[in-house]
């Protein structure tokens, strides 16, 4: 559990940094690594929904039994 959490909180980093690196390059109108970054954004936001739904059923789980 312990992996999951360090896992989530270099996630939510990544996601953070991205975006305000995303921000930034629309302000500067610099629209090629806008066109770079969404791809890891994209990448790293699929990565957090499956990191939540396997917290899900593991807690499911335990709630069961």
């Amino acid at each position: 559990m312990l992996k999951k959490i360090l896992f989530n909180i270099f996630l939510n980093i990544a996601i953070i940094v991205v975006v305000i690196s995303l921000a930034w390059s629309f302000k500067n109108k610099y629209y090629l690594y806008i066109f770079a970054g969404l791809p890891p954004l994209a990448m790293l936001v699929y990565l957090k929904f499956r990191l939540v739904k396997s917290v899900r059923s593991l807690t499911n789980k335990t709630k069961k039994s």
